[in-house]
């Protein structure tokens, strides 16, 4: 029996020792190895640092980089190294173009930067020439390998539309990492089915952000991977593929026939009511199935709206000599016009002067938004003017009657476009109305909007993006209004366009206002697309089942934080994404629900006299680049809670921007909620962790009392992950601030900047393992 014992007890012990050892090795070969989800993309520099977001990445024992070397690329075929993406896995939808990053020549080890388990920076040594430099993360069972300066393609537009191109025509090209100094960029694209190589060389480059290519004409129609070189970094450091579609040329049906207005009775001496025959000049071309109504030389006097068919131009002589103008006098009180032109789809406006007051509406799209679109306004002179004139505007009684009209349906009036392919060109626009662009594709260029005030302060500019370059515009009106809803914002280029000044509201230059949320707080699990919910969860806001179908789920906070997926659709308790996550998400983490704004690059631009230019809410992957601001509020990023959303910063560029004459009175100079004192570079994270992540701040110029600063709120990592490299400050008091305490701002590095008048460097109160400051203030200012 003893010896029964003896070896049932034996048996027992292997047992549960087999089972320890099946319950412990896992543990020991887990796979650490380093995860990546995003690395900056700013340009960086010899001496520049770099930022790297993932997972594992305490797990590195060693930083390997090596400059590739610049071969020539004209008759080679494109290959790339994808670069680890936020909101997608890495590389989902790419091609057999895809290689490993390459190794050239001797790599040189540098020094892991303030390295955590899901961040980590390094500076790439000061003493090399600039170029594409190729790292590895050496760390666990595998190493991570990705370019610096490899070139980043967005999206592309031309004149039939967003991703699309004609054989003949141009095509514009956004992204990052686009224009070198001394070098010009090359397209290659290739047929998705097929053998016919295009090899094109940029024809014009707008900046780092933004260029140019003419596709030639005998290019086949058909689906081609896009792939940009921007001529560093040899064979291996093309752009990852975009696709797009070359398509025909889109037939102007307005070209079938013209429909002159006098052969319909109009007289154009600025008398007679012209109303009936401008109606039926349109009415014909609409019956034809398209064509140009025109307008000769003269001032025209309409009573009533014009409707414009599809496919039909209202075209004048030119702006010189055609006049359309309303007579408001007839229209009773709040029985104006909703629009003086309107249409829904596929019209163009050209070549005259358009004159109303008491209006509401000027021009307006109408019926299903899911058929608006296609509108093209060119060579146009606007003039909306809601006040009356004369003796009768001299009457108070008069001009509260005129403020409160317009007041009654601010949000409807002026010019309100919406869809894809949208073009205003070479217009001026005064209107005491909105300018409202929305779900917009296209391009805004060349055109000045001004705001004609009433005494009513609503009306503002209304920016919907999804695909738009806005560029070379004066804009003057109450405030500029971008992306504020569920339904996503993406691809924006706005650049070279100037604001003089803002003096009402909030007097913002710029801002991302608005948004919202659906939910913040942890999950039960998560499982290749699928994220469950607590069934007991309390933190949702009017959580309807497939409302935020299009919004975006972000985490913020413990496993995968810096990811965001977006919404397929959704129940109370269970919600789809479209991609699985390279981190996947787990008891740890917090997630919000809120609306998604990508890919915007503001470029060169300038403002005076104005509030701030502030990414207002959720913001991921945006630049602010070549800003010129004075006595402004200065650049404000904040990720806060805002609207009943948790909504996220992150990865914002601010870098060659310059900010002069920094002092700044908002209001009334004091006393108006903190906005008066100092111009200044603001990263907000307030309401949660991980509201502002990655933010890189370079080579700016910041003089006279301009200043950096984090502002958090009280929750630890609201601010985290930051560079502060290489710029400069004239004449401060502090040149940077990092607020809070504790670890509320963390994981900043304060790097080769440069000093010229300044009291005092630094000043905070975070912990000193949340920060780390080097070769600061070796070299003097830069002018």
């Amino acid at each position: 029996m003893k010896n029964i014992y003896m070896i049932t007890n034996s048996y027992s012990r292997l047992m549960a020792a087999l089972v320890l050892m099946l319950f412990t090795i896992p543990a020991f070969s887990q796979d650490n190895s380093p995860k990546l989800f995003q690395v900056s993309t700013a340009e960086t520099r010899p001496g520049d640092a770099v930022q790297v977001r993932g997972d594992f990445l305490d797990k590195v024992n060693a930083i390997q980089v090596n400059r590739l070397t610049d071969d020539n690329v004209d008759i080679t075929l494109p290959a790339y190294v994808p670069l680890p993406r936020e909101d997608n896995q890495i590389d989902n939808g790419g091609t057999n173009k895809r290689v490993n990053a390459l190794t050239q020549g001797e790599s040189i080890s540098v020094k892991k930067i303030l390295q955590n388990e899901q961040s980590l920076k390094f500076i790439i040594p000061g003493n090399w020439q600039e170029g594409v430099y190729s790292v590895k993360l050496i760390g666990g069972v595998e190493s991570a390998g990705f370019y610096v300066n490899a070139p980043k393609v967005n999206w592309a537009i031309s004149e039939e539309g967003f991703l699309k191109a004609t054989a003949g025509n141009y095509l514009r090209v956004q992204g990052k990492n686009l224009l070198r100094k001394g070098l010009t960029g090359q397209v290659v694209l290739i047929p998705v089915s097929g053998k016919n190589i295009v090899r094109v060389k940029v024809s014009k480059a707008f900046d780092d952000y933004s260029v140019s290519i003419n596709i030639p004409a005998n290019v086949p129609v058909g689906e081609y991977h896009l792939y940009y070189h921007n001529g560093q970094g040899g064979k291996t450091a093309w752009s990852e593929p975009l696709k797009i579609t070359v398509v025909n040329k889109s037939v102007d049906l307005w070209d079938k026939k013209v429909f002159n207005v006098k052969d319909f009775g109009a007289k154009g001496d600025g008398l007679n009511n012209e109303t009936n025959a401008f109606r039926a000049a349109l009415d014909a071309a609409g019956k034809n199935g398209g064509g140009t109504v025109y307008v000769p030389r003269g001032r025209y006097q309409l009573t009533g709206d014009l409707i414009m068919s599809p496919y039909t131009q209202l075209k004048g002589e030119s702006r010189d000599l055609t006049q359309l103008f309303w007579n408001p006098l007839g229209w009773d009180t709040n029985e104006l016009p909703n629009s003086l032109i309107s249409g829904t789809h596929h019209f163009a406006i050209r070549d005259m002067v358009l004159w109303s007051s008491r209006a509401w509406g000027v021009i307006m799209q109408t019926g299903p938004p899911t058929e608006q679109g296609q509108v093209t306004l060119e060579n146009l002179l606007v003039r909306q003017n809601a006040e009356l004139s004369g003796k009768i505007y001299q009457v108070k009684a008069n001009r509260d009657v005129v403020e409160a009209e317009i007041n009654s349906r601010w949000t409807k009036t002026g010019i309100i476009l919406r869809g894809e392919n949208l073009k205003i060109r070479n217009c001026e626009f005064n209107s005491a109305g909105m300018y409202t662009f929305f779900a917009a594709s296209g391009f805004i260029q060349n055109c000045r909007f001004e705001r004609k005030g009433t005494g009513v302060n609503q009306p503002y500019m209304l920016v919907h993006p999804k695909g738009l370059i806005f560029e070379d515009c004066y804009k003057q009106a109450d405030g500029y209004g971008y992306a504020a809803t569920v339904d996503e914002s993406h691809d924006f280029y706005e650049a070279r366009n100037t604001i003089p000044y803002n003096y009402t509201n909030d007097r913002e230059a710029m801002t991302f206002d608005g948004g919202s949320g659906g939910y913040a707080g942890g999950i039960v699990s998560a499982n290749g697309t699928t994220v469950i919910l607590p069934s007991d969860a309390t933190n949702k806001f009017q959580w309807v089942n497939n409302k935020w179908i299009g919004g975006g789920l972000f985490i913020i906070e413990g496993k995968g934080a810096g990811q965001f997926r977006r919404i397929v659709k959704h129940g109370q308790d269970t919600i789809q994404v479209d991609h699985p996550w390279v981190v996947t998400p787990d008891a740890t983490s917090i997630l919000s629900v809120t609306t998604v704004r990508h890919n915007f690059a503001f470029v060169n631009n300038s403002v005076t006299d104005a509030g701030a230019y502030q990414f207002y809410g959720s913001t991921v992957n945006a630049v602010i680049s070549g800003l010129k601001m004075n006595r402004c509020n200065g650049i404000v990023g904040r990720g806060s809670l805002l609207y009943h959303g948790k909504q996220p910063n992150w990865y914002i560029d601010i870098v060659n921007c310059e900010f002069k004459e920094g002092n700044y009175s908002h209001w009334w100079g004091i006393d108006d909620r903190g906005h008066s004192g100092y111009q200044s570079i603001t990263l907000i994270g307030a309401g949660g962790t991980g509201l502002s992540i990655g933010t890189i701040i370079r080579r700016n110029r910041l003089s006279q009392y301009s200043y950096i600063r984090t502002s958090p709120g009280g929750n630890p990592f609201a601010v985290n992950d930051v560079i502060i490299e290489d710029n400069s400050f004239s004449i401060a008091k502090t040149a940077v601030m990092l607020g809070g305490s504790g670890s509320n701002t963390s994981n900043v590095l304060i790097h080769n900047n440069h000093y010229s008048e300044v009291d005092k460097k630094l000043e905070t109160n975070v912990k000193p393992s949340g920060y780390v400051v080097l070769d600061d203030g070796a070299t003097p200012v830069i002018k």
